[in-house]
């Protein structure tokens, strides 16, 4: 296992999701003229259309967003105080990069899908894939080590890589559990959903944070 970050080596292994963003930039140019002038782009909490934008922002914003999302995953690490840290987490590093980028060109994909006119149940196609994103998230953040990029990042887990292992661990099985509460939200109303999606994600984040200044103050005794 390398000691350093490589860069060249991460883009190297990440060949496929290169290629999928490229396969975004292609469907989008192949479906330009069939597609209306305005692209729907947001959905309401009862699933209806209630934003467009131009043709062009609707069909490139994605694939764009996307490209700097994993160009980002790329080359921030080399930023990074702990970028040493990297190659001791890189499997873990590589899934939670691969599941965010297959999650937007997921949403492109829809986006075009409709916008050619195909019935979708949009609401509950993002929801199916927010709650996987949240159990891969879950399952890969216990093994995610000490950096400033990815993870639960707040003053006590920085501070303490004893703190950082343990909300990790704690933050990994709420990410699982909102992951699983998320997906039986299809199975409710669009209202019920919108707001188990929110209480998911609000408990997640704050008992985490409020986790790792417990255990912090725990530690410093």
């Amino acid at each position: 296992m390398n000691k350093n970050y490589d860069y060249k080596q991460e883009m190297k292994k990440d060949w496929y999701l290169f290629l999928l963003i490229l396969v975004m930039f292609l469907s989008g140019i192949a479906l330009y003229s069939r597609l209306p002038d305005q692209i729907p782009i947001h959905w309401n909490i009862e699933g209806e259309v209630d934003d467009y934008a131009s043709r062009f922002w609707g069909v490139f914003m994605l694939p764009f967003t996307n490209l700097l999302v994993l160009l980002t995953f790329t080359f921030m690490p080399l930023l990074d105080p702990r970028k040493e840290n990297y190659p001791k987490f890189s499997r873990s590093y590589r899934a939670i990069k691969a599941i965010t980028v297959v999650f937007f060109a997921v949403l492109h994909f829809l986006v075009l899908a409709f916008a050619l006119g195909y019935e979708l149940d949009i609401s509950r196609i993002v929801v199916v894939g927010a709650a996987l994103l949240f159990i891969v998230m879950g399952n890969y953040l216990p093994k995610v080590k000490h950096n400033y990029f990815v993870g639960v990042r707040v003053p006590w887990t920085l501070a303490s890589e004893k703190v950082w292992k343990k909300t990790h661990r704690f933050a990994g099985k709420l990410f699982v559990i909102s992951g699983i509460i998320i997906f039986l939200s299809i199975f409710v109303s669009e209202i019920i959903r919108f707001w188990l999606i929110m209480i998911c994600a609000l408990v997640t984040s704050l008992a985490s944070m409020v986790y790792s200044y417990l255990v912090y103050r725990q530690e410093e005794g």
